[in-house]
């Protein structure tokens, strides 16, 4: 059976993209397979600690990778689907599309940050370049917004009136 392959950075919008490719892997009678990638952004200058910041920075990013794809396998057997997960490294999309084409995947499901433009331009966009470079379909979930406290204040301001 081809799997499903969910690609996720533990985000909001990577949370919608697990929901989602977990209720196609169910519907499908497929597996999952999560893959994270590490992404250390590093510091463009050199100086003394420099190498004990990258080594903090890779290990923090490392355990982010491991705990989004607990979560993933947790979500994943709660409703009984067969979760494989992929803790990768290197370049975000090429792992994303070497794992798809390795397990011969049914779909890649990711989510979208929504940015506009702007943002988009300056950090990029791992979904449209997965959507270009993915050896099989593509679903690109949009990203849900952030859940609102039941107990924050919702403050409206009379027409004229600025926060």
């Amino acid at each position: 059976m081809k799997p499903i392959v969910l690609a996720t950075d533990g985000s909001i919008s990577a949370t919608e993209a697990t929901l989602e490719a977990i209720e196609l892997a169910e519907a499908f009678d497929a597996p999952l397979v999560a893959v994270s990638v590490e992404h250390v952004t590093l510091p463009s200058y050199g100086y003394y600690g420099y190498g004990e910041i990258l080594q903090e920075l890779t290990r923090i990013e490392s355990e982010h990778v491991e705990q989004t794809l607990e979560r993933v396998r947790t979500a994943a057997a709660e409703a009984g689907v067969a979760c494989e997960t992929i803790h990768g490294t290197g370049s975000t999309v090429d792992k994303i599309c070497t794992v798809a084409k390795q397990h011969d995947a049914r779909l890649i499901v990711i989510g979208a940050h929504g940015w506009g433009p702007v943002r988009r331009a300056f950090h990029g966009s791992v979904s449209t370049a997965v959507l270009h470079q993915a050896p099989c379909p593509v679903l690109v979930v949009p990203g849900g917004h952030e859940p609102i406290a039941e107990d924050a204040e919702i403050v409206m301001l009379e027409p004229g009136l600025h926060a």
